[in-house]
């Protein structure tokens, strides 16, 4: 075979070989990128469906709050609106020295019913729409503080603004949550919450000197506390985060744009 016979046919062999391998390449790459695609999708097909179950559930739980609101107003409140009444009739028909032990007995039903109300409005959506964020927050503040079992304190920093109702009720929800944990569990003697308002967005801290936990405890109060927190966070794409140390305390961070 002469020299230049070779040369053609090693020629040909090698751009068949590179017509091959850069078809191999391409079908490659076009399978990765299908294959990327599909994940992809699967991947937003989930968290779709998870962000729709988180949405159901949260719209479960604030629809049951309300329901609580509303049977703590009319049933209870009701019936302790009427003891109250009858224990005035009552003062009136006894004597004199009577009269102080059943004024004092009045006066504690009227502070649990002035209480029961304030419980009813922070558990009802519907005054939190209302009344905002900011005034949701310190009424909340200032019923620990009439309670007296812990020292609370509110703090506004920066030039105030609103959001849409459903971030302030999630924001409100998330700190509502800090806050009972704080008093069940925490045993702590100082709530300490600071929102600071920057151009683009909401910083929200809160903090207790309680006596803290583990942050890997799997238990169903801690568990199901700290789920709620972080999956009402993600429903609203705000930036959360919860730290704690025994003996040292909790502190919570969250961060919405707006």
């Amino acid at each position: 075979m002469a020299q230049t016979e070779i040369k053609i046919l090693v020629l040909a062999v090698t751009i068949i070989v590179i017509v091959l391998a850069a078809t191999l390449v391409v079908f490659f790459m076009y399978f990765q990128k299908k294959k990327t695609i599909y994940i992809l999708k699967q991947r937003e097909t989930q968290q779709r469906f998870e962000k729709e179950i988180n949405q159901s559930r949260l719209e479960i739980q604030e629809q049951a709050l309300q329901n609580i609101s509303w049977e703590i107003h009319d049933n209870i409140g009701q019936l302790l609106s009427v003891a109250k009444m009858q224990l005035n009739m009552l003062k009136h028909s006894l004597p004199e020295e009577q009269k102080n032990s059943i004024s004092e007995t009045s006066g504690i039903v009227g502070k649990s019913l002035e209480e029961l109300r304030g419980l009813s409005k922070s558990l009802n959506p519907a005054t939190i729409k209302n009344k905002g964020l900011l005034e949701s927050i310190k009424f909340e503040v200032d019923r620990f503080n009439r309670l007296n079992v812990i020292n609370a304190e509110f703090n506004i920093k920066g030039e105030e603004f609103s959001l849409s109702n459903e971030k302030e009720i999630i924001l409100f929800r998330i700190l509502q949550e800090f806050c009972n944990n704080t008093l069940k569990y925490a045993k702590a003697t100082s709530l300490i919450i600071e929102l600071n308002f920057s151009k683009k967005k909401l910083e929200i801290y809160a903090s207790d000197n309680g006596k803290g936990f583990d942050l890997k405890d799997d238990s169903k109060e801690i568990g199901i506390g700290i789920i709620n927190i972080k999956s009402r966070a993600e429903l609203i794409g705000a930036k959360l985060t919860l730290n704690s140390e025994i003996e040292k305390g909790t502190k919570l961070y969250i961060s919405c744009s707006k």
